[in-house]
């Protein structure tokens, strides 16, 4: 469970069965309904992980604030190559609840201040 504006780590491991030359390691958010919510990769983010051998280990932490509205979420993690191929495909591997306050509606919490006056 997290709290919506909270800071949120995803952390995924990857231990390379077989030489990669060029790894890209990434996750998807999708709401209850299978809506993506987020996704990014390190190649989307320019993080370079270079070469991995077989039998190595990566662990790759993507962290930002968790601006979703309450609900459950599934996450999706995965391993491939720059052209798309992939290693590893974990969908909807791990499901978390996002939790708040008050009730917002959608998935996005943009946490509105609203103002109002008369005028006339």
């Amino acid at each position: 469970t997290f709290a919506s504006g909270a800071l949120m780590n995803v952390r995924i491991t990857v231990r390379f069965l077989q030489a990669v030359e060029n790894p890209v390691v990434g996750m998807m958010i999708r709401s209850r309904i299978g809506v993506e919510v987020y996704g990014t990769n390190t190649e989307l983010e320019n993080v370079k992980l270079g070469p991995g051998a077989a039998g190595d280990t990566l662990q790759v932490t993507f962290t930002f604030p968790c601006n979703l509205c309450p609900q459950a979420y599934t996450l999706t993690a995965a391993s491939h190559d720059p052209d798309g191929v992939w290693h590893d495909w974990m969908e909807d591997a791990v499901r978390f609840t996002v939790t708040d306050t008050r009730y917002t509606a959608g998935v996005a919490n943009l946490r509105a201040v609203v103002s109002a006056r008369k005028t006339g």
